[in-house]
């Protein structure tokens, strides 16, 4: 944590030289002295005068973090944001990207790799030298990362994620080949192609699928050959491959999918029919043994037998198996018309299964009925879900935030600074609030979390939500 408390010390330098003629000036002098007591003490001093001050407040928030003092800069932040009239984007912005540049010197090659890709996603350039130094580090798969972060930017990333696609290290190989075919493109199609036959199922269905992108003509021998992959992943990208590259009989590798065991294979059979518009097969496939293949074929004909689309809702909501059922609700407004959406989710919201009942809620929410969405998300809360902090109960939290209320957005800000939680869930509940929209107290206060996890996790959501 300590570490930290130093990385914001380059975060104050703007301000102490944008706010000299400010009350802020002795509280920024104490800070970049190491005194954080002392430089919140003077914040404090300066807002009984000047309540205020941006400049005290931001003085105040950074110094309590500062010190690791989670309370304190939820005390702090509330309190500044009921004078400011609203989050201080600048600040927010400031203290997140601190903290991100922080992780970037971790010794935890999982901190490096999470914080280079807030950066890279984020499109933060102040942190672009930063991510390029990483590039020298002694893991591969920080490397990795670090190269195709900024590939575009420096003339050394090439050649170093060039060489990453041939680590001896799995998940560097995978980031690299990820990272090199989105951003490099078909001018990256051998090295694509040699990806598909990698030894990891990963960096294969990886490949696979890029190929399938760029509709490679010459990838049809190799993914033909992956059709009878040991991995159904890999199997399943390429059924779609084929069919996105359009030579060879696409309707019989349809069939070769939806004979295979595994359901993320047949489902990317019904796929392959849905681009072929062979409406006759998937007619056929309405009446499949498996619940969610027959919806997803229902749904692919929906514009012409959306009779079909009813009785293939009908028989999954009806599933004993609740993950069909929830599935089923995550898929109603691709199946129904928004009557039918209303009517057919009611029906689930009542549903035994808390994972259910919120799919319910959700479509509800997407056609409209937030009325009767509400009391579904809220009642979650008070679950037993919600005492375990599960993922349930964190996303209907941020589901009920979403809506702007109150109860959701008090919820996740408490399931994000809740030391009980794991680190895991912390971390997730700070997540989340980028479905909420919304920049809690407890957000922000869990930038001084004790897990380097949730405090890039945090930084990242907040700098996200800050712009």
């Amino acid at each position: 944590m300590l570490a930290t408390m130093r990385s914001l010390l380059s975060a104050t330098l703007a301000l102490a030289l944008t706010s000299c003629a400010s009350h802020a000036t002795r509280s920024v002098a104490l800070y970049e002295k190491g005194d954080y007591t002392g430089a919140a003490q003077a914040a404090d001093d300066g807002l009984t005068s000047h309540p205020d001050d941006d400049a005290l407040w931001g003085m105040r928030v950074r110094s309590a973090l500062a010190l690791g003092d989670a309370p304190g800069v939820a005390r702090a932040y509330t309190d500044y944001t009921a004078r400011h009239g609203g989050d201080d984007a600048e600040l927010l912005r400031d203290l997140a990207e601190a903290t991100i540049e922080q992780a970037l010197t971790s010794p935890s090659v999982k901190l490096k790799i999470l914080a280079i890709a807030a950066v890279e996603d984020l499109q933060i350039n102040d942190l672009a030298d930063s991510v390029a130094q990483a590039m020298g580090d002694e893991d591969d798969r920080v490397q990795a990362a670090a190269s195709v972060a900024v590939i575009h930017g420096f003339a050394q990333a090439p050649q170093v994620a060039s060489d990453m696609l041939h680590s001896e290290n799995v998940e560097a190989r995978r980031i690299a080949l990820e990272g090199v075919a989105k951003k490099i493109g078909k001018l990256a199609i051998a090295d694509i192609e040699k990806g598909a036959i990698d030894p990891d199922a990963r960096v294969r269905a990886i490949a696979v699928r890029w190929l399938g992108q760029y509709k490679d003509k010459d990838a049809v021998e190799v993914c033909t050959k992956r059709l009878h992959d040991p991995d159904e992943h890999v199997r399943a990208a390429a059924a779609i491959a084929l069919a996105k590259i359009g030579l060879g009989d696409t309707r019989d590798v349809a069939k070769r999918a939806l004979a295979d065991k595994a359901l993320v294979v047949r489902l990317a059979g019904v796929t392959v029919l849905a681009m072929e518009k062979a409406d006759g097969l998937l007619v056929e496939l309405t009446d499949d043994a498996n619940p969610i293949v027959a919806l997803e074929a229902a749904i692919a004909v929906k514009a012409g037998h959306p009779e079909l689309a009813q009785k293939a809702v009908a028989k999954a909501i009806t599933s004993e198996d609740w993950t069909v059922r929830a599935g089923a609700g995550n898929s109603l407004a691709r199946a129904l018309d928004k009557a039918g959406v209303i009517a057919v989710a009611k029906q689930l919201s009542a549903d035994q299964e808390l994972g259910v009942r919120l799919a319910a809620a959700r479509a509800l929410v997407h056609a409209g009925d937030v009325a009767d969405a509400t009391p579904v998300f809220s009642a979650a809360l008070g679950s037993e879900d919600a005492a375990l902090g599960s993922e349930n109960a964190i996303n209907a939290a941020a589901d009920l935030g979403a809506l702007g209320d109150a109860r959701g957005l008090e919820a996740l800000a408490g399931f994000a600074r809740d030391p009980k939680r794991t680190a895991e869930q912390r971390a997730a509940a700070a997540t989340a609030h980028r479905v909420a929209h919304h920049v809690t107290a407890g957000l922000v206060a869990a930038l001084a979390d004790s897990s380097g996890l949730v405090r890039v996790q945090a930084a990242a959501t907040i700098d996200a939500l800050a712009h």
